[in-house]
């Protein structure tokens, strides 16, 4: 069987934001691959820029 045929297609989440007056459409894709959760994500991102700024 091909890989395309054993991942599973899942609806991406839809958000929508508005902040200082502009309006945000923020759309969500999960990832079957993935190797770390949204939040582990974020906080590396966070974490590596206060590393730059030392």
């Amino acid at each position: 069987m091909n890989t395309a045929a054993k991942q599973q297609i899942s609806a991406p989440v839809v958000r929508q934001y508005e902040i200082g007056g502009v309006r945000y459409i923020v759309k969500a894709f999960v990832s079957d691959r993935a190797s770390e959760s949204a939040v582990t994500k974020i906080n590396r991102l966070i974490q590596g820029d206060l590393e730059k700024k030392k």
